[in-house]
C-alpha cells in the first residue's frame, strides 16, 4: 500500500514539475486544478480495476442455482456453493442427497446472454 500511495506521490510531483517547467508563472489555484484532475483520473482508474477484478454473477440456466466466474476466466462459470462446474453436486443437500432429477451432464451457464 505505502509502495501505491509512494507511486501516486511521484505522479503528482512529476506532474507539478512539468507544470512549473512549462508555465514558471503558474498560480495556486492552477497546480491544485491540475492535481485534482489526476487525483480524479486515479481514482477512476481505481474504480475500473476493482470492477473488472470482480467476478460476474448470475443464475446457472440449468438448475438455478447462483454461479459466478473469476477475472482470470469470464468463460469458466462455477456454482458459487460449492465452486463446482456440475450442476448435480451443485445441488447435493446432506440430507436429501443428490437430486436425481439432474443430468450429471449439466454444467453451470448463465441464465443471460454473455457477449
Amino acid at each position: 500500500m505505502k509502495s501505491m500511495m509512494s507511486a501516486q506521490a511521484d505522479e503528482m510531483v512529476r506532474a507539478v514539475k512539468e507544470a512549473v517547467e512549462a508555465k514558471p508563472n503558474i498560480v495556486g489555484s492552477e497546480v491544485l486544478a491540475l492535481l485534482e484532475a489526476l487525483a480524479r483520473e486515479a481514482k477512476e482508474y481505481a474504480t475500473e480495476a476493482l470492477a473488472d477484478s470482480e467476478p460476474d454473477r448470475d443464475t446457472c440456466a440449468r438448475c438455478g442455482q447462483p454461479i459466478e466466474n473469476t477475472s482470470e476466466n469470464r468463460e469458466r462459470w462455477l456454482h458459487s456453493s460449492d465452486r463446482s462446474r456440475g450442476c448435480r453436486a451443485a445441488t447435493f443437500h446432506p440430507e436429501n442427497g443428490w437430486n436425481d432429477d439432474i443430468p450429471s451432464s449439466w454444467m453451470a451457464t448463465p441464465s443471460t446472454p454473455r457477449s
